[in-house]
């Protein structure tokens, strides 16, 4: 059980966003397309943005992986030190490392189309 402690939680998550950035940055996509890459309507309205859009977002990314590795194995440090049951303290990982996982994923598109914004600075 103490395994699975350290295994859930906000560091899960960053080692996701680090993996997928990885691999976006080794096989980033060539061509405007709805399957792969950062899909956005103003990402996907030329190669130029799409190109700058998936190379900013797959750097800021794999930051953000870092940032909830960290992050998480804090908060599972601090949560064994803590007098609670087992399963209380995983309800609580769970629940942090989803909001982290959404707050990641918001951060990446408000800050990836900021950049984009600024960037190319067209009206759309």
């Amino acid at each position: 059980m103490i395994f699975a402690n350290w295994i859930v939680g906000p560091h899960l998550i960053g080692v996701i966003f680090i993996l997928a950035g990885l691999i976006q940055k080794r096989y980033p996509p060539k061509e405007i397309n709805s399957l792969y890459g950062y899909r956005t309507t103003r990402s996907m309205k030329d190669q130029q943005n799409w190109d700058e859009g998936n190379r900013y977002s797959t750097k800021l990314m794999m930051k953000c992986g870092v940032v909830l590795v960290i992050t998480g194995i804090i908060l599972t440090a601090v949560m064994m030190l803590l007098p609670i049951s087992p399963e209380w303290r995983t309800g609580i990982k769970v629940v942090v490392m989803l909001l982290c996982a959404f707050g990641t994923v918001v951060i990446l598109f408000r800050s990836t189309e900021k950049h984009l914004k600024q960037q190319f600075s067209d009206t759309l």
